[in-house]
């Protein structure tokens, strides 16, 4: 739900600020409102809550399991494909589309609502289908707008609907990682869906440091290229994760 309220609500307001006023007024904001957040928790949250403590034994089961470590890769490598465009899309929007900060700010509240739209959608489908095929619905919807990204070149519109199936993945992925990662070891939860949360943003500075390479040599063009060959390998690795995951439990 943050993730879904963050590209609903603080994405297009950061994007508008940053156009409007500049990048060091929604810098201001966030420590503002992080610094509001954290007071609020504070006082709120209860004393002597903390959560049950890992054994060793447990990490070494997580980090040792094939499986496991091989679905937490999807996440690395599934914010990395989509991080290498959408760390750019304020100067790629203004390259192609001569959009400024209100213009960016509707288009990332249009890729908001969708996204919460696919959030809600893969709450009620993951148990008719299964998590690791959401993941692969997921992975195939963004594979889908990068595949057709040059077409938003045409227009605001046309790039707004080429966004769709990748707003309709993004946090929804997020959502069935976690629940595929919850399924796959109950007992092991813990660690996984901390490696989990890791790959998300591990990923994501993957992506942001090539998509900044790439763009110091002039190809920001070519973003999505890139960014759709990762979201495909990462696709592979998830299916090949499966595959272990269902050898693993046939043999016990």
């Amino acid at each position: 739900l943050g993730w879904s309220v963050a590209s609903v609500m603080g994405m297009p307001l950061a994007a508008w600020i940053g156009g409007e006023f500049g990048w060091r007024w929604a810098f201001g904001l966030v420590a503002l409102m992080s610094f509001g957040s954290g007071w609020w928790v504070w006082r709120e949250m209860p004393d002597g809550i903390k959560p049950a403590a890992l054994s060793r034994q447990s990490w070494q089961a997580t980090l040792g399991s094939a499986p496991l470590m091989m679905a937490v890769g999807v996440t690395l490598l599934g914010g990395f494909g989509q991080f290498v465009l959408f760390s750019y899309f304020a100067p790629y929007m203004a390259q192609t589309l001569g959009l400024g900060g209100a213009g960016l700010s509707l288009l990332f509240l249009w890729f908001g609502a969708f996204g919460l739209l696919g959030n809600v959608i893969m709450s009620r489908w993951i148990d008719r289908v299964g998590a690791p095929t959401s993941v692969q619905i997921a992975l195939g919807a963004m594979a889908l707008s990068l595949l057709l990204w040059p077409l938003g070149q045409a227009g605001v519109w046309q790039q707004a609907l080429v966004m769709v199936p990748w707003a309709l993945g993004c946090f929804s992925m997020n959502s069935a990682q976690q629940a595929r990662l919850v399924h796959m070891s109950p007992a092991l939860a813990p660690a996984t869906v901390a490696l989990n949360s890791s790959g998300i943003y591990g990923g994501q500075a993957l992506g942001a440091a090539l998509g900044g390479v790439m763009i110091a040599q002039g190809h920001m063009l070519r973003l999505n290229e890139v960014g759709l060959w990762v979201l495909l390998l990462a696709m592979g690795l998830s299916a090949w994760a499966a595959r272990l995951q269902k050898r693993s439990c046939a043999a016990r």
